[in-house]
């Protein structure tokens, strides 16, 4: 069987003070993200803290996956 691997960064968008707590606005834009790409056969993998800033995680690198055909055959 084949993968194939799909991969985004992640951040909340607008001002911000450092130390601010982003984790609302992280796990918004998280569901946000995975779900769209969940729609077109994506699956979440793995969530990797890209940047931390002022003791609070402000980026993340998303990784997903999904069943890719084989081009040769046409087959999964």
């Amino acid at each position: 069987m084949r993968y194939a691997y799909k991969t985004c960064v992640i951040y909340p968008k607008g001002l911000r003070v450092s130390g601010d707590d982003q984790t609302d606005k992280l796990a918004e834009s998280l569901e946000k993200e995975s779900n769209e790409l969940g729609k077109r056969g994506w699956r979440l993998t793995a969530v990797t803290p890209t940047l931390i800033n002022g003791g609070s995680v402000s980026k993340l690198l998303l990784t997903f996956r999904k069943k890719s055909k084989d081009m040769a055959t046409g087959k999964d």
